[in-house]
C-alpha cells in the first residue's frame, strides 16, 4: 500500500503514529488476542511483562511507543522528536500497562481495565 494512503488506526493515536515492532517473542504469540486476554496473560506471566518493560527502555528511535515505571505507577506513551510526549495513560499495575503497550504499539487501540 502506498504510504500516503495508509489508514491510521482509530482511537487515541497521535497524527504521526506508526505501528511499532515488539521484539519479545512471547508478545507475538498473544498479539492477536483481545485486550482482556492479553492483560490476563501478563497477570499470569509477570516476568514477561517485566521483560517487556526492560525492552521498552532499550528503544532508541523516534517516533516510538514506550512503557515506563515511575514510582508505584506505570506509564504508556508515544514520543516523537517533532511533537514530544503524547497519549500518556497511567496504570497502577504492570499487567494492565503491558497490555496497553502491546495494543497501542500494534495500533489496535488502548486498554481500559474493568472497574473493580
Amino acid at each position: 500500500m502506498w504510504p500516503w494512503k495508509r489508514k491510521l488506526p482509530e482511537g487515541d493515536f497521535p497524527p504521526d503514529f506508526v505501528v511499532q515492532k515488539i521484539r519479545h517473542k512471547s508478545v507475538s504469540s498473544v498479539s492477536r488476542l483481545t485486550g482482556p486476554e492479553i492483560a490476563a496473560f501478563f497477570r499470569q506471566n509477570p516476568s514477561t511483562a517485566k521483560e517487556l518493560l526492560v525492552e521498552s527502555y532499550d528503544k532508541r528511535f523516534s517516533p516510538s511507543t514506550f512503557l515506563s515505571e515511575e514510582a508505584d505507577e506505570y506509564s504508556v506513551e508515544w514520543f516523537s522528536r517533532r511533537a514530544g510526549y503524547q497519549c500518556q495513560i497511567r496504570f497502577d499495575n504492570l499487567a494492565d500497562a503491558a497490555a496497553d503497550y502491546v495494543l497501542f504499539s500494534l495500533g489496535r487501540g488502548r486498554w481500559t481495565p474493568p472497574e473493580i
